[in-house]
């Protein structure tokens, strides 16, 4: 290069030297005049990838102006001739000497020896010290000082000697630093682990990875104890797409979503993926810590038809978000030792595959029951699709407000607590639900927890349609504080407590069967001296069974009225004096319409009312004043005080109310086995299935007659 340089002067001497010659002067001109030139020579070896540019300064004579770059541009005044005296000044003065090879080419400003070269700042776009120009135009790839890979496919890029990237880097190149690299448009990670986009920014910080503006963000390969922040604008949306991952931390959440509108969080499909937080201390109560594997203190969607595994081993929740969390389409499984899936204002499954189990909480959980700045009631968990499967070690699901179930397959394994329980309201529109086991109620709706949007809570069970198998609670089967309202569906409880429980239990339609040890179904009442409570069925197919002593199958703390509908209520130990029987009332029985079978009670000892009426009266058997139809209980107990077994018991007792049998009812005086039988009248067939082997009874059915049915 110094040789190149060396000619291209002489050659340009040469042919400045020959231009002054040709020009020229006048004869007789006067040599003593001002001649004044302007002199600028450029010098370039540049080729298509190699941008250097290098200047040579000429030591000018006295009235000589040189500039930084020349051009060869020499202009005259004054005489038209130049003297030989100035031709060889001229000449001489663009002779290079020999010792600039040992000059410094990067020396800026400085002059070279006696010729007085004058050389131009190189920079040098590598850390070669040669001098030479780096050219990254066919490069695949960039790395920041500690190897990792910060660009791909870089059209052109120049790096300066500080390892800064130069004034004229690409749009798309990375800013390095010594622990930290930003890129605006291609991938920053390591060999193991890496993170592309194509519409981002994110950072890295020795094993954290910082996501700073709204895009798409590919993750993929293996973050062994490190971390994703999001930390991005209040209205950014990011989405975060797993891609064959595997991210664990012992320190804090493997994803972290600091700030920003929504992320969503999304496994590629045919790809599997798994979170863990492996912090080895539970939660404290003050903690600044990520609450979860995957935290959010945004919305956070899970979508994607992938397979993500999230194990939160010690510490608190496995999936959580302060605000809704929804799920679609992924295959997902969360275990952690609190709550596996908690979003503190909504929970909603659209579809997916979803096993969540919690070792110290709830499967599912919200947290918030008041009213959003949007106007959207906090608190609900909806199912309207997919197959989730729950294990927990208190509720399967706990929401501070609704639960809504409109479609999908939900199996409860095991609930140490509640299957599924809500604040306010359960309603099931259509899907199954099934509960293998729960400690306390299968289908719980509370009313005696205050809402945080200042409404008083309803209690409400209502289920509308879909499939619901309790296959073995230690409590009820659905308890309802407020109202339990059954319009449609399937609703098969194979061993509870109380099967179906609420203060008033509506059944309009659907296939109902209860299998309890107390009392199939039951309708409380607000205090231990009021009768307020009521069963009402106008429609559908109900069959009650029990097993246990001292437990009725219909129990009314209230009145019982029937419109309509098939039921079967049996009690195969039925005692005859109202404490064991299939229809119990402390009211009235109000039957009218529909077919009601009362099987393993004598119709001499059914309709017992009151306290205890009937224990006592005149005699021990049948109480009260009429004994056949055990219609004076209350009043005939208080009567019964001063003599016959037990007189005394009635008394306490006494007065609550009469109840008959309605009008019309016939004797069932036979024996039905356990098994599967059919009820026929008028034609139709009413099919049922019992546990248990029960005798006599009654039967009511209007203009039913001892000969125009069969019970088989």
């Amino acid at each position: 290069m110094k040789h190149l340089k060396r000619i291209a002067v002489t050659v340009l001497s040469l042919l400045i030297i020959t231009g002054i010659c040709a020009c020229g002067s006048p004869a007789g001109s006067n040599s003593g005049e001002d001649i004044s030139y302007d002199t600028q020579v450029i010098i370039s070896d540049k080729t298509e990838n190699e941008k250097t540019e290098d200047s040579v300064t000429e030591m000018q004579p006295e009235n000589v102006e040189t500039e930084t770059e020349y051009s060869t541009d020499i202009s005259q005044t004054g005489h038209s001739e130049v003297t030989d005296e100035i031709e060889n000044e001229v000449s001489s003065s663009f002779n290079v000497s020999e010792e600039d090879e040992n000059s410094s080419e990067n020396t800026s400003g400085s002059n070279n020896g006696e010729n007085g070269l004058q050389q131009d700042e190189t920079t040098i776009n590598s850390s070669d010290t040669t001098g030479e120009p780096a050219d990254f135009a066919d490069s695949d790839q960039v790395n920041d000082t500690e190897g990792n890979v910060i660009s791909e496919n870089t059209e052109e890029i120049s790096i300066e000697e500080n390892g800064t990237v130069g004034e004229d880097k690409a749009d798309n190149t990375s800013e390095t630093t010594e622990n930290s690299v930003t890129i605006s448009e291609k991938e920053v990670g390591d060999g193991n682990f890496k993170i592309a986009t194509s519409d981002g920014a994110v950072s890295k910080n020795e094993s954290t990875y910082t996501i700073t503006s709204q895009g798409t963000y590919i993750l993929s390969g293996n973050l062994t104890d490190g971390q994703i922040v999001i930390n991005a604008g209040d209205d950014d949306e990011i989405e975060i797409d797993l891609d064959g991952v595997d991210i664990s931390c012992s320190y804090d959440s493997p994803i972290y979503a600091v700030n920003a509108d929504k992320v969503k969080i999304k496994a590629i499909e045919g790809t599997t993926n798994s979170v863990s937080d492996l912090r080895s201390y539970s939660a404290g109560e003050d903690d600044t810590e990520g609450s979860a594997a995957i935290y959010a203190l945004c919305d956070m969607n899970l979508i994607g038809a992938g397979t993500l595994d999230v194990i939160a081993q010690n510490y608190n929740n496995g999936i959580q978000t302060k605000d809704d969390l929804k799920i679609k389409n992924i295959s997902l499984t969360v275990t952690a030792p609190n709550n596996a899936l908690k979003g503190n204002d909504s929970v909603t499954i659209e579809s997916g595959k979803i096993t969540a189990v919690s070792t110290g909480g709830d499967a599912i959980k919200t947290d918030n029951s008041d009213i959003s700045s949007k106007g959207n009631q906090k608190g609900t968990v909806t199912i309207s699709g997919g197959t989730v499967t729950l294990t927990a070690a208190d509720d399967g699901i706990d929401a501070t407000y609704d639960i809504v179930i409109g479609g999908g397959d939900i199996e409860i394994i095991k609930a140490g607590g509640k299957g599924i329980c809500a604040n306010n309201a359960v309603n099931i529109e259509s899907g199954t639900l099934t509960v293998k086991y729960s400690a306390d109620d299968a289908v719980h709706a509370n009313n005696d927890n205050a809402l945080e949007n200042g409404e008083t809570p309803e209690g409400n069970v209502t289920i509308f349609g879909g499939t619901i198998n309790i296959v073995n609670t230690a409590d009820d089967g659905i308890h309802a504080d407020g109202t339990l309202l059954i319009k449609g569906g399937d609703i098969n409880i194979e061993m509870s407590h109380e099967g179906l429980e609420g203060h008033y239990i509506t059944i309009e339609d659907g296939n109902v069967y209860v299998y309890a040890d107390d009392d199939a179904l039951n309708a409380t009442s607000l205090s231990n001296w009021s009768s307020d409570g009521m069963i009402t069925i106008s429609g559908g197919h109900v069959v009650a069974e029990v097993y246990g002593r001292d437990v009725d199958g219909i129990d009314s703390n209230g009145s019982y009225v029937q419109t309509g509908g098939f039921v079967v209520t049996c009690n195969p130990n039925s005692d005859g004096n109202g404490n064991m029987s299939a229809l119990d009332v402390d009211g009235s029985i109000d039957i009218t319409g529909g077919i009601i079978v009362a099987l393993g009670s004598d119709p001499q000892f059914s309709g017992m009312a009151g306290f205890g009426g009937g224990m006592g009266g005149f005699g021990s058997q049948g109480g009260g004043m009429n004994g056949q139809r055990g219609g004076m209980g209350g009043l005939g107990g208080g009567m019964g005080g001063f003599g016959g077994h037990g007189g005394g018991m009635a008394g306490f007792g006494g007065g609550m109310g009469i109840s008959t049998l309605p009008t019309g009812y016939v004797a069932y005086s036979s024996r039905l086995p356990a098994g599967q039988h059919a009820f026929v009248y008028n034609g139709v067939t009413y099919d049922f299935t019992l546990k248990n082997t029960v005798s006599g009874g009654w039967i009511w059915a209007e203009g039913i007659t001892d000969s125009n049915y069969s019970l088989n």
